[in-house]
Formats: C-alpha cells, structure tokens, sequence
C-alpha cells in the first residue's frame, strides 16, 4: 500500500525541511509527497526544492488559501489514501505504519488518526482528548464524544480515503479558519473513524505565520456555520447527546467572538438559546457574564 502525503505551503522556508525530513525518516516509505506552495515570498520554494528524492512533487500556484491548496493535493494524489501534514509540524517515525495497521484493522473507517501533542520551544502538552482508549490501544471512536476539548484529530495526523473526499467533496475554500474542524465534522458524520491512542504527531503552536495566529474572519470561520450544521443535522433525525455538544461548544466560541465585537446582544441572544449545554455549563456561565459591559469592563482591566 502507498501514500500519498499533502503539505499545503505557504511562508514555512523555517520549517518545511523540518516537516518533510520527519516524512523521510518514516518507518514504512511507500509513500509520495506532495507539496503545494500556495505563493509563498519567503523563498520557501527554494528551500524544498534543495530536498532530493524522486517521491518529492512540488507545485506551485498563486496564493488561495490552504483549503485550496489541500483539495489541489488530493487532485494530484496518484494513491487511495491521503495523509495530511501542514509544513510547520511533524510526524514521529512510527506515523505511517502505525496508519497501515489501523487501515488493515478497520478497513470499514474513513479516516483514521493519532493523538498528538502541542510544543512550543520550551514545552510539550499532550492533546486533552476524551478517548475511551487505553494508551496505545486502537479501535473506532465517537469523534464527538472524544473531540468536546481539544479536536480529536489535527491537520498533521490523519489519513483519509481518497474515495471519501470524491463522496462529501474536498475543504471548504470559503473558510480560512476552522477548514479541518469543518471537514472532519463532515467526515464523522458519514464515516467510522479509526484511531490509535499513540502520540505520533506533533503541532508546533510557536512556528512563524501559524494561521491561529491571525485574527479571524468571522463569516470565513467553522463557527460561521456551526447553528446550520446542528439546525440541520436535528431536521435530519440525528439525536446524538455528543454531537449536539460538540457543537454547542463550537457555538459558544462563537458568542465569545461576538462579545470581543463588543456585539453583546447579539452573543446573549445565541446563549439563551444554548443555556440547556450539560457538558460546558463553565464556559456558558463565562461568557453570560462577559456579555454584560460592566462586568467585561473588570474582567479586561483584571487581565490587564
């Protein structure tokens, strides 16, 4: 079996070596890579193109976004599954073929991913992941179950179906934040998922130009759209507690968005609505408060 690996690049010229060369340093090497430079100016082109190995494709295009840039990659892909790698992480040596395992385990799954861990320069945390998996144990997870804190799957450690994205399409290139959130939503609503509860990937949160961050476009955000997402999904009959939650929790992103707008109306009208949450009563009862101007007048000069 091969894979073919997606790196969306744009201005990473510091870390793209540092992505591709803990590709080559995989245990399991039947694998393409394909790296879609999204018009980058820092010269990170050059840099890759330093990089010999014939598995190595580099496009180049104008500049449209990373969603853009994934669904390129899927295009060019010339093998079933796709594997994802933004070009400021890594993977660890045992990622590929910790994948092959789960795909001939659960060959019925969509997607299948590891845990991971955020690192800066001076610290390492593992993904806060509701998982009813003993470590290094596999199988197929509720991903709204397991995703209610930190998402149960990055953009650097997962590997889909190719054939899925030709099902439920490819990455929304209308978001430039939140793209993934949305795609693995889409995905868990039509697939199993299969997972190893094994860190094999890591996301660097310090790395330059991190699209988090960069502050938001809110219609161009997951969180745009997550009230439609569950509006729908109830009108379609599903009654899943966990899903509902997972949402909710997108959605009080949301209403604390609108409270840094200082558009305090608006976010108690979206937490009234959403006041009956079992899972994230701390973060309502927050941002209820927040959404009141003298109290989120203390609440930034306690900051402060």
């Amino acid at each position: 079996m091969h894979f073919s690996i997606v790196i969306p690049l744009y201005n990473k010229k510091a870390h793209i070596k540092r992505a591709i060369n803990s590709i080559l340093q995989q245990t399991y090497q039947n694998f393409e890579i394909i790296v879609i430079d999204d018009g980058s100016t820092d010269n990170s082109y050059e840099e890759i193109k330093e990089i010999k190995d014939s598995r190595l494709s580099i496009y180049k295009k104008d500049n449209e976004g990373v969603s853009v840039a994934r669904n390129f990659g899927v295009e060019k892909a010339n093998n079933d599954y796709i594997a994802f790698l933004d070009a400021d992480d890594v993977w660890h040596s045992l990622f590929l073929e910790s994948i092959l395992n789960l795909i001939k385990e659960y060959p019925e799954a969509g997607a299948y991913a590891s845990s991971y861990d955020f690192r800066t320069v001076s610290s390492i945390k593992n993904a806060n992941i509701n998982i009813d998996l003993h470590k290094g144990q596999t199988g197929l997870v509720d991903y709204f179950k397991s995703a209610q804190n930190d998402p149960l799957i990055s953009a650097s450690s997962v590997v889909i179906r190719k054939s899925v994205f030709k099902t439920i399409g490819g990455f929304m290139p209308e978001l430039s934040r939140g793209e993934d959130l949305e795609m693995w939503c889409r995905i868990a609503l039509n697939y199993k998922i299969a997972y190893i509860n094994k860190v094999l990937a890591s996301y660097y949160l310090d790395s330059d130009n991190k699209a988090t961050n960069i502050s938001p476009v809110y219609s161009k955000s997951f969180m745009f759209y997550t009230e439609g997402i569950l509006e729908e999904q109830k009108k379609l009959g599903n009654n899943s507690m966990y899903f509902e939650e997972y949402m909710i929790r997108r959605i009080l992103n949301k209403a604390r968005f609108l409270i840094e707008e200082k558009k305090y109306k608006d976010a108690r009208q979206i937490l009234c609505k959403y006041r009956y949450t079992k899972f994230h009563k701390k973060i309502w009862w927050k941002n209820f408060l927040l959404s009141f101007v003298p109290i989120n007048f203390v609440y930034r000069n306690i900051k402060k």
